[in-house]
């Protein structure tokens, strides 16, 4: 089949949506489909096995701001009108896969004008907007990353949804030895690190402020950037542990192996819902054991007790225990870390997402 990935952000953000283009993309030509991501004219490929066609658009942030989704939306309005929609209709593709809402009126019009490709909506979120259920229909197949996403978007739209979890390369994201610096860690430290966005919603604040009552070894490694980093730096000041956080910003994907083996603990501490965790995955699979809080999909990734712990989102006490606990036993880590690993490798690769996927699209 000719598939392609339609996201406008798959070529310049680092998040797990755009990793999921790219993973699974890449599984599926492995599974000899030609496979074409259609994204935005910034940033590049992150591997040669995955066509990328890039057209221009007006980024999210420089639309007027009546609400993040509004403008998303019109982020995604205007890359169709870029050429985004032209492509989905002249390209003769055999399925569209898409990530968000914000493309159902894409969809939709492209239908309108000739397109024959069968189209399926794998979610990872809510972006639900008004009069988003008035495009629905152009959408074929339903999946989503967790059967709690799942839930949401049935109840949205009233369609049957497929769970398909998110996957890793088991092979390239594997436990590895600590080498290099990392962001100015000193090299005895004992190391708490997450992946994300720097962002409000994904409670990062949480860690700082749970790193003020832990001991003075104890540090906080951070990778990925946004607009909370000075909020957070600044944070980190007031609480007197400035120099035992280290945001390292954005870190390539391919090189996240390296990091990860410098952590003891990953931590995943959002306020808001995630519907899956790619990087908890990713941390996982390098055999690490996990915090993360206890909402959305990360109640089908963590077990508690057996890879790390579900956590009160926000409970700053709660969060220095469940850190203390693991940082003061190293048994128990290394066995925590084992189990993730073992699970990542049991349930969560890109290779059974192509399948599934696979088998969506062809009814077979």
């Amino acid at each position: 089949m000719r598939i392609c990935f339609y996201n406008v952000t798959a070529s310049f953000i680092p998040g797990g949506l755009e990793t999921y283009c790219w993973e699974v993309g890449r599984a599926l030509a492995r599974r000899g489909h030609e496979v074409t991501i259609a994204a935005g004219d910034r940033g590049g490929p992150r591997h040669g096995e995955v066509a990328l066609v890039r057209y221009p658009f007006r980024i999210e942030q420089s639309w007027p701001h009546f609400g993040h989704r509004f403008r998303r939306l019109m982020e995604r309005l205007s890359f169709a009108a870029g050429g985004g929609l032209d492509h989905l209709v002249d390209a003769g593709y055999d399925a569209v896969v898409i990530n968000k809402p914000f493309d159902f009126p894409v969809l939709w019009r492209a239908r309108r004008r000739g397109m024959k490709a069968r189209t399926l909506f794998r979610s990872g979120g809510t972006d639900f907007f008004l009069g988003d259920r008035l495009f629905a229909g152009a959408v074929d197949h339903w999946a989503s990353t967790s059967r709690y996403n799942a839930a949401q978007i049935e109840a949205r739209y009233g369609r049957t949804v497929t769970v398909i979890h998110n996957g890793v390369d088991t092979e390239h994201f594997r436990p590895g030895a600590r080498a290099g610096d990392y962001a100015g860690v000193p090299p005895g430290a004992r190391v708490v690190l997450s992946v994300g966005r720097l962002v409000g919603w994904k409670g990062l604040h949480v860690i700082i402020d749970a790193l003020a009552q832990l001991p003075g070894d104890v540090h906080y490694l951070a990778l990925g950037e946004g607009s909370e980093q000075q909020a957070l730096q600044a944070r980190a000041v007031e609480r007197g542990v400035g120099d035992r956080i280290h945001l390292a910003g954005r870190i390539p994907h391919a090189e996240l192996p390296r990091w990860l083996a410098r952590g003891d603990v990953f931590v995943q501490p959002s306020i808001g819902e995630e519907a899956f965790g790619i990087s908890v995955v990713e941390a996982m699979a390098c055999g690490l054991p996990v915090l993360a809080s206890d909402n959305g999909g990360m109640k089908e990734i963590v077990v508690p007790g057996e890879t790390g712990r579900l956590l009160p989102a926000g409970d700053v006490l709660a969060w220095r225990d469940a850190i203390a606990a693991l940082m003061e036993n190293a048994a128990l880590r290394s066995a925590q870390g084992e189990a993730s690993r073992r699970r990542a490798i049991d349930h969560f690769t890109w290779a059974a997402n192509a399948v599934a996927l696979e088998r969506m699209l062809t009814g077979n």
